[in-house]
């Protein structure tokens, strides 16, 4: 069965570029290409999916300045976790890159949780 990780960020202001060099940032040092070529080439690893960002001049609702979805990976039996683990890391980096959004990350139809101390979201009362 399939899973995906939604993430929606509103905002009465768009993304400054300073946000927006930091998301990119964050985007290339999370990313996941190397180990979809790798497994391409091979048959080895999981079956992972790019993270995708919507393109924010299309926006699904009003007052949206960041969402997308990612599929996460299925192929071994901790691989839905640990797609978890790495795209809500990677969020959490996000949304504490762009303040003062309010954020609904889920899983299917499980929000995440976030943790204010920590600066994460809790995996541990979330979905897994």
């Amino acid at each position: 069965m399939s899973m995906s990780i939604y993430y929606t960020a509103k905002r009465a202001h768009s993304i400054t570029p300073a946000e927006g060099a930091a998301i990119d940032s964050l985007l290339e040092e999370f990313s996941v290409d190397n180990e979809i070529e790798d497994r391409l080439r091979t048959g080895q690893g999981l079956n992972w999916e790019s993270f995708c960002v919507y393109d924010p001049a299309d926006p699904t609702e009003p007052g949206v300045i960041f969402e997308g979805a990612t599929k996460l990976p299925d192929n071994c039996d901790d691989a839905v976790l640990r797609g978890l683990d790495h795209w809500s890391r990677l969020l959490s980096r996000i949304r504490r890159a762009v303040p003062g959004a309010a954020w609904h990350v889920n899983v299917d139809d499980n929000d995440l949780v976030w943790d204010d101390v920590a600066g994460e979201y809790d995996l541990s009362q979330s979905p897994q």
